[in-house]
């Protein structure tokens, strides 16, 4: 739940099926219906290396979205791969990169969908 203490919340997806194909460790914009509404986030897939995270997860911050996504299937589209996933000396350094990936993410979404 570090996410929702710097102002990124995020909902935390479990994939269970092993033949499911996870894409490599990297932040990406994504898109997902739910509840018959489209939603537009970025997404990290990786270890979450400044926080000295030891297991790979997948984290999505849906924009402009504020409910419970507790025991929800969703299915996620992947639509653009913003940057590799990396390591940042402080959380400061992270919330400031969230924040410029957030303005690519947006841009990208205004000007190509």
């Amino acid at each position: 739940q570090v996410g929702r203490t710097i102002g990124f919340p995020t909902a935390n997806i479990e994939v269970f099926e092993n033949y499911k194909l996870i894409p490599k460790n990297g932040v990406y914009i994504v898109s997902s219906t739910i509840n018959k509404n489209n939603y537009f986030g970025m997404m990290n897939i990786g270890n979450r290396p400044t926080l000295n995270g030891n297991h790979q997860t997948i984290e999505i911050h849906f924009f402009d979205f504020s409910k419970d996504l507790y025991h929800k299937n969703l299915t996620i589209e992947l639509l653009y791969f913003l940057r590799d996933e990396q390591k940042f000396d402080t959380i400061e350094f992270l919330v400031h990169q969230l924040k410029k990936d957030e303005e690519i993410a947006r841009n990208y979404i205004k000007n190509n969908l």
